[in-house]
């Protein structure tokens, strides 16, 4: 078999895989990362190499003209690949003003189906072109999506591993797009100017967009999602500093006033007493480090867990962090399951944009935490706003959850309106007394449990996910 054919097969399968990972990051900024954005995402894609497998089935039949038929469907799938990013960032944004599922949809088809369909396209021309007679078709089939398969794993690596963190989604789709389309122009050995010219508008226009914003202090893909870090300058001449992943704010303060917090900050700060002990308090999930600089202010001996090191940076290059906060790089449940310390206070702050991470809040994990827990302990967990209803039943599994892991359980909470305050559950061993801001609403009736074996939690949140964001593009970014 030409092995030069076979190249090319592998560096498409990588590329289809690149589109498909670094669609879905190019779309979080708007839509999030939630199970509708990835059902979206999987099944666009899913439908586009079916699309073109069928597309390249039938054109590959017709020995005329075969393999410049193949070359010009690379270079179009190339060129397709590195239009993404020129995509997501002019056209993206406006279909979100369509309603939050229409939008999704929509914008993972315009982003993805294009170039995954002619990247499809093209393996039912490398058999074809591979294969000499009838009794080779099974063996060249099976080693050209071998081929191709392997690149999209070794792709799949690289892009999450190293390219994304490194280099950031626009390069890394240029980066496939060139390679696709370089190697193509060697292969068939058809160099043009228009090639040339094709090349250097699409950089250019692609390399406009990894320049940072003037007012963005970080610009980053990675292991989260996209994370900026903006200073927006206020009518009243101050400057309000925010980290957000995805496009939603985590952490948020007024650069000349930072000790005066927000929405349920100020909640939390209510609720912690002062240290007069030394004893120890721990926080999951860092964010700007706010909440971990309230307990070192109240003299806790501060250990932050914080999964993206790029957040861990982010809260001590430009939050502030306070110097004493002892930070761990690593995911909050496997923190636990190796941690022997005992908390005065656990503060429970996972969020990944609007998503809560399930994994955390198990059962299992719950009765584990408990060995890190005294009798005076308080565990905090910071919630979105839906408690009843059907946008809160993520909310009632967590709070039966918590209760059937041994914790007196209230819930406080600064605001009623549901669609835009927070929940903090205050959860301890033993009865509490009444606590500041608490409510009294009935939490949705439900006997489910979040365990490891059945983790219920990120599907039964999906609708308050999902309209929290939508209420966050609508009123926040105005975005509908």
């Amino acid at each position: 078999m030409r092995k030069q054919l076979l190249l090319l097969s592998f560096v498409e399968g990588g590329a289809v895989m690149a589109a498909e990972l670094c669609g879905a990051r190019l779309l979080a900024p708007v839509f999030g990362s939630s199970l509708y954005v990835w059902a979206s995402v999987m099944g666009i894609t899913l439908a586009a190499l079916a699309m073109g497998y069928f597309f390249g089935g039938y054109f590959s039949t017709n020995q005329t003209n075969r393999s410049k038929r193949l070359f010009g469907i690379l270079m179009v799938a190339a060129l397709f690949v590195m239009a993404m990013p020129v995509i997501s960032h002019y056209l993206v944004p406006r279909i979100s003003y369509l309603p939050f599922l229409v939008g999704v949809v929509l914008s993972s088809f315009t982003l993805l189906f294009l170039p995954v369909f002619f990247l499809g396209a093209t393996s039912p021309f490398f058999i074809s072109m591979q294969s000499t007679d009838l009794n080779d078709a099974g063996k060249v089939s099976g080693t050209v999506y071998a081929v191709s398969t392997l690149g999209g794993i070794v792709a799949t690596f690289l892009c999450g591993f190293w390219l994304v963190p490194q280099i950031g989604l626009n390069a890394c789709l240029l980066s496939f797009g060139l390679l696709l389309f370089v190697l193509t122009l060697i292969v068939s050995k058809t160099f043009k100017a228009v090639h040339t010219l094709i090349l250097v508008a699409l950089v250019y226009l692609t390399g406009q967009l990894l320049f940072k914003k003037q007012n963005q202090l970080l610009n980053s893909d990675g292991l989260l999602g996209h994370l900026e870090v903006t200073d927006e300058r206020l009518p009243n001449g101050d400057t309000l500093r925010y980290l957000a992943i995805n496009g939603i704010i985590q952490s948020e303060f007024l650069l000349h006033q930072p000790l005066l917090y927000k929405n349920y900050l100020a909640l939390f700060d209510t609720l912690v007493p002062i240290n007069k002990t030394k004893n120890k308090a721990l926080v999951l999930g860092l964010g700007g480090g706010l909440s971990a600089n309230i307990l070192s202010r109240k003299k806790y001996k501060v250990e932050a867990v914080e999964l993206d090191k790029r957040i861990i940076e982010a809260a001590r290059n430009y939050f502030f962090l306070d110097r004493g906060v002892s930070t761990y790089d690593e995911d909050a449940r496997y923190y636990l399951n190796h941690c022997s310390d005992t908390f005065e206070i656990v503060m429970c702050d996972v969020f990944k944009a609007e998503e809560q991470p399930g994994h955390v809040l198990t059962s299992e994990s719950l009765n584990r935490l408990k060995k890190n827990l005294s009798s005076t302990s308080r565990l905090i967990i910071n919630w979105h706003g839906y408690l009843s209803d059907e946008e809160g039943r993520g909310t009632a599994v967590l709070y039966n959850t918590l209760v059937q892991s041994g914790f007196n359980v209230k819930i406080c909470s600064l605001s009623q309106q549901k669609d835009f305050r927070n929940l903090l559950f205050v959860a301890s061993l033993t009865a509490q007394e009444t606590l500041p801001y608490e409510i009294n609403e009935q939490a949705a009736v439900t006997d489910l449990l979040n365990t490891d074996d059945l983790p219920r939690l990120e599907k039964l949140n999906a609708l308050a996910n999902k309209k929290w964001r939508a209420n966050y593009l609508r009123y926040y970014q105005q975005k509908e």
